[in-house]
């Protein structure tokens, strides 16, 4: 790294570090900086040393504040340098990330760099990347509209700065300004084209095109392709075309785009073995999807030491899939060993810490489970899923305390989060606290209103209540929403056989196999209650149909061993002991040798504890429930009956119930005539 008059050139210096790094050789890329940093020319390389070398002692020896002295010693030699403004700004965000109490020192400093007029008496070097990191900083914390303001005074200090451009035509698209956002995105493509903001330009046009007019695939293609014409190792570009490709129904089409980017040998790897192992998990395709996501794996492995922080953050995208992969195909040791190593190199990533609990519950081993939630849930508080997941472990084992205390937890930090609402509320109903389930029912409703499993649930525990009135009234809104989840149509289903109308109920469940015709549970729904009214052929070619759609639902095989023993038909159990033996295993180390291929088919075929354990209890006090919190006290204001009544005033006359009667008189009708 020394040119011919012993001096350094950063560029080469940095280039060798890198390649020490990516080799394992941390200690070698150590010394290398702190030999040549003091022999560059100029400040713009000595920056740039100081910076690869504090990426280093972060990312490989895990010495946040040494990381922080060497861009504090960078700034000192080029006080005005905006990259080691930002990157000291973004350290000393992620230095106490999990609690945010950095976040408004690091405000502040971005701020004063703005505000300033001089930065320091060494360099006057200043550009967007201080705007653009203040204003990214809001946007994190949800502050659109201070973001808005931000780039804008940005904007006019640096009017030629393509990448605050960009930033600002995505805070418009946030706020749903979309034809801003089309403004600034075209105004930074006039001042430098890059394909980061071809890509935003694209999803922008794919997401939300210009008023009364539809997508025009042909331009999102040619802004797509423009991307890859200026940066062919663009991963992001591939994956979004890719993705868009295949949300349109052509899977051929994406394929090509996605192994267009494996072949590029893009910077951003993970980003394109996952967008291409996610389509052929999508398609039903488990040991295609398997093999690529191990092959990109192994090239993230070969290349980590030299990338990028985000590039990074979705390497771990790239080993959960694999892990969830493994995990739904009942091969829990693979999953386990997969999220073990992906841990070994990201071990602050909550999703990899929840699969491991999942792994662990799986195996039944529920104190090393507790050990992997907790960790998942401090390292990301605003992890709703980890919340959930724990709280559902400790619900299954009666510890309905510590679940409570995990759900209100979970709450605080995710209020929107409708599937803790449903947890909690679902929780409440089991130990027949009904006014409370409903109560908590009624505020997920309010906080989520398109979480469409709330109507089901609420709907359900109005069912068992023997409200069907309200029953009805929720499942149809459930209905409303999403007429293509078979839960909806079952559960209206059995209200109408709680009232003796059988077949209504039976038109309702065909009319859901209609809207949803890969929900096993309404072809069990549909098979018991031929079976019910003594039509057994047809009884056993529902269920039959359904076993060949999902051949993982269990009670398919349970309604179909009842109606094959009613009929005394021997053989016909004997051949489903053999295809259920196929399928399921007692051993969950050991996955039944049909498995996989039957996850695959049902793919393709969809296209009390009296005193708080001290971890739970030290969580709690840290997001700041008490032990003794009652969810009741916060929800005074909300009237389950008020929400009910709500739901119903707004109905349309022609809902699903009333279209099934109507077309039930008409078919008897037409059967007199």
């Amino acid at each position: 790294a020394l040119d011919e008059g012993g001096r350094s050139a950063a560029a080469l210096v940095c280039s060798l570090g890198e390649l020490y790094s990516s080799s394992g050789r941390y200690e070698d890329a150590r010394l290398l900086y702190d030999k040549h940093v003091n022999r560059v020319q100029s400040e713009r390389e000595t920056t740039e040393i100081y910076l690869a070398a504090s990426w280093l002692e972060e990312r490989h020896f895990g010495d946040i504040n040494r990381a922080a002295e060497l861009l504090n010693m960078a700034l000192k030699r080029s006080p005005g340098n905006t990259r080691a403004q930002v990157a000291l700004a973004r350290l000393e965000g992620r230095r106490d990330s999990k609690t945010g109490k950095n976040i408004a020192a690091v405000r502040k400093r971005l701020e004063e760099a703005c505000t300033a007029h001089t930065i320091g008496g060494k360099s006057s070097v200043r550009d967007g990347r201080l705007f653009n990191a203040w204003a990214k900083l809001e946007v994190k914390a949800g502050n659109l509209r201070k973001a808005r303001q931000i780039l804008k005074k940005g904007n006019r200090e640096f009017p030629e700065d393509q990448s605050l451009l960009q930033a600002a035509g995505k805070v418009e698209e946030r706020l749903g300004n979309f034809v801003g956002a089309r403004e600034m995105y075209s105004s930074s493509l006039s001042v430098e084209p890059s394909a980061p903001t071809l890509v935003a330009y694209a999803l922008l046009e794919l997401r939300h095109p210009p008023k009364n007019r539809r997508a025009d695939i042909g331009k999102i293609r040619r802004l797509f392709e423009e991307a890859l014409l200026l940066d062919p190792r663009h991963g992001p570009a591939y994956n979004a075309y890719g993705n868009m490709e295949f949300q349109r129904g052509d899977a051929d089409r994406a394929r090509d785009v996605f192994q267009r980017g494996v072949k590029a040998r893009c910077s951003d790897a993970a980003s394109v073995y996952h967008g291409l192992g996610k389509l052929e998990l999508s398609l039903g395709n488990i040991e295609e999807a398997r093999d690529i996501l191990r092959k990109g794996l192994k090239q993230v492995e070969m290349h980590e030491g030299m990338m990028e922080t985000n590039h990074l953050k979705r390497a771990v995208f790239l080993a959960h899939t694999l892990g969830m992969l493994e995990l739904n195909s009942n091969r829990v040791q693979e999953a386990s060993e997969v999220f073990e190593r992906g841990l070994k190199r990201h071990t602050n990533s909550s999703q990899l810490l929840l699969g491991a609990a999942l792994c662990e519950v799986k195996l039944g081993k529920e104190d090393e489970a507790r050990k992997f939630f907790e960790s998942a849930v401090n390292a990301d508080r605003k992890h709703a899923q980890a919340w959930q997941a724990w709280a559902v472990m400790e619900m299954r084992a009666s510890h309905y305390k510590v679940a409570k205390t995990l759900l209100e937890c979970g709450l605080k930090e995710a209020p929107e989060h409708g599937a803790l609402w449903q947890a909690y509320a679902t929780m409440e109903s089991r130990r027949a606290n009904f006014d409370v389930a409903r109560t908590l029912f009624a505020a997920g409703v309010q906080k989520c209103p398109k979480h469409v499993p709330l109507y089901q649930g609420w709907a359900c525990l109005e069912l068992r209540g023997g409200n069907y009135d309200r029953a009805k009234v929720l499942v149809s809104e459930a209905l409303t929403r999403d007429k293509k989840q078979g839960l909806g149509w079952l559960v209206s289903a059995r209200i109408e056989e709680k009232q003796g109308n059988d077949g209504l109920a039976a038109m309702l469940l065909r009319r859901g196999l209609e809207c949803a015709p890969n929900d096993a549970s309404l072809y069990c729904a549909l098979g018991e209650l031929e079976v019910r009214q003594g039509r057994i052929d047809e009884a056993r070619d529902v269920l039959e149909k359904g076993l060949s759609i999902d051949p993982l639902h269990a009670p398919l095989y349970h309604s179909l061993a009842e109606l094959e023993a009613r009929v005394f038909n021997l053989d016909g159990l004997a051949k489903l002991n053999k295809r259920a033996a196929g399928v399921f295993n007692s051993n969950a180390l050991v996955p039944p040798p049909a498995s996989t291929q039957a996850w695959g088919t049902k793919i393709k075929m969809a296209a009390s504890s009296t005193s708080l354990p001290e971890c739970v209890a030290a969580l709690a006090a840290k997001v700041g429930v008490e032990e003794d919190l009652d969810i009741e006290s916060s929800l005074w204001d909300i009237n389950p009956d008020t929400t009910i009544e709500g739901l119903a005033s707004h109905k349309p006359n022609d809902s699903n119930a009333k279209r099934a009667q109507a077309i039930e008189a008409n078919r008897e009708m037409k059967l007199h005539a």
